[in-house]
């Protein structure tokens, strides 16, 4: 069986850290049996949380509000997650699109649509990282048949 492949495992450790609004909701229930704001706990809220714990929730209120503000709180739980989300960076997207382009390589515009995150690529940025692997002897320049700018492995 072949391994996962990196950003496979990346995605699944991340999957594992996002919070969920059900299970979000199922601590919420706990309220019902007295112990208030491990909902506020599980979404990264330590502080209202001992709050809600040892307030019995605001006297109630604040786990009433909790019923409609949980999908917010699983919302901001999630967002520096989702934000450090991890691109392999653009150096070893462009010489992995080098070898799987073989001798007929790859053109700038061939780079900017392969390269993650999609639409986020900035080209100067793609053209100065080519400039900077042709220096360090990573990429050979040439011309295809058609006479357009190719990059290669060496």
């Amino acid at each position: 069986m072949s391994p996962l492949p990196r950003t496979s495992i990346f995605r699944q450790a991340l999957m594992h850290k996002l919070r969920r609004v059900d299970i979000s909701y199922a601590f919420w229930c706990l309220s019902l049996l007295g112990v208030c704001g491990v909902q506020r706990f599980y979404n990264r809220r330590p502080i209202s949380g001992i709050i809600y714990l040892f307030t019995a929730g605001l006297c109630g209120i604040g786990q009433l509000l909790d019923l409609f503000l949980i999908p917010g709180l699983v919302d901001s739980a999630n967002a520096p997650l989702l934000l450090k989300e991890q691109h392999e960076p653009i150096e070893h997207q462009l010489l992995r699109l080098a070898r799987r382009s073989g001798p007929a390589g790859f053109s700038i515009n061939d780079a900017v649509l392969a390269l993650e995150p999609r639409g986020q690529i900035d080209t100067l940025a793609v053209r100065a990282e080519i400039d900077r692997l042709l220096h360090a002897d990573l990429l050979d320049v040439s011309n295809n048949h058609l006479g357009r700018v190719v990059y290669r492995e060496p």
